[in-house]
């Protein structure tokens, strides 16, 4: 069929058309991207001050402040287990002007909360990943191993007397419970969970001999094992930790080869223009190279990442499905 003249030249026009909007949209997003940051940047955590994330975010925000020349503000949105500021970080604008310092509660509320209004996997896009937030077995007075071997055997014995296991967390439904509860399927036994309002009284209950073993991160573990009143197994980690480093891997210890470790990364809306992506990401991964910025995390018990957006992908949705298939195996739900 012959196409009249005033049809193709109705066609050309709309191909030129279309090819108009999408060189206009190219250039806004390269503009965009030329001109970040052109005005303060805020970094949103979901926690109250004082915390490691807290205290994580300010010194990456100053340090990118310093790179770009741009105030970066630092606001607590804490509540909700982090739904609150993951929200209204969701419902911001995709400019690059709202980051998000995002923990592992991004992958795992979608299984916690049955009852979520956002799909965090789907409308945010993961900037640059920080630090991976390490957890670390440790026993109190009541368990006499100094080692995982021994204790796999002393708590597998002890599980089958009329006392039986019990473990503490920072609470039901943290990183810390649910390896816990990954721990105690490896093992093939059974225990009680007894959650704490926070790794500090957790610890204390460790150290009381209430509990039998938790896993926790370092810094509420520090003063308890200076005291000799808990003592560290192992790192629940791929990699040992730099600051203890005689402390074995899940897979030096006999266990599977798993990354228990939950992490700190900044996340943008998901339109967020790939460019402003990838100046922040550049940056900050600048940022993590420094030595005193290396030394401070690492004081923290963080270990510092070097990553890609495409790394930070898979990495969430390895992480998506491990600790889904943990939260389902362990039949935890929240309200």
């Amino acid at each position: 069929m012959k196409m009249s003249l005033s049809s193709s030249l109705f066609a050309r026009r709309a191909t030129g058309a279309v090819l108009a909007c999408a060189a206009a949209v190219c250039a806004a997003t390269a503009t965009a991207a030329d001109t970040y940051p052109s005005r303060p940047i805020k970094i949103i955590v979901p926690f109250a001050a004082g915390g490691g994330s807290d205290v994580t975010a300010r010194l990456i925000g100053r340090k990118l402040q310093e790179a770009y020349g741009q105030a970066v503000v630092v606001e607590n949105q804490p509540g909700a287990s982090t739904q609150i500021a993951t929200r209204n970080v969701i419902r911001s604008a995709p400019d690059g002007y709202t980051l998000l310092l995002a923990t592992t509660s991004v992958v795992n509320n979608t299984h916690l909360y049955p009852k979520l209004d956002y799909d965090a996997m789907k409308e945010l896009v993961p900037v640059v990943g920080i630090v991976d937030v390490p957890p670390f077995l440790a026993v109190g007075p009541g368990i006499k191993a100094t080692n995982v071997k021994d204790f796999i055997a002393e708590i597998k014995a002890k599980a089958a007397t009329e006392k039986g296991v019990t473990f503490g967390s920072a609470g039901p439904g943290s990183t810390l419970h649910l390896a816990s509860e990954w721990l105690v399927k490896q093992l093939g036994i059974k225990a009680v969970h007894s959650p704490y309002k926070g790794s500090g009284p957790a610890s204390v209950a460790l150290a009381q001999g209430d509990i039998d073993f938790s896993f926790d991160n370092i810094p509420p573990l520090r003063p308890m094992v200076d005291a000799g009143k808990v003592r560290l197994l192992m790192v629940g980690a791929r990699n040992r930790f730099p600051s203890t480093p005689a402390l074995p891997t899940l897979k030096e210890s006999g266990l599977p080869d798993e990354e228990l470790s939950s992490w700190f990364i900044l996340m943008a809306p998901a339109q967020t223009p790939p460019a402003v992506v990838a100046s922040i990401n550049s940056e900050v991964n600048k940022i993590l190279k420094k030595p005193d910025v290396r030394s401070s995390l690492i004081d923290l018990g963080l270990a510092p990442m070097d990553t890609s957006v495409d790394d930070l992908k898979k990495r969430m949705r390895n992480d998506f499905n491990m600790w889904g298939g943990i939260i389902k195996d362990a039949k935890v739900t929240l309200e």
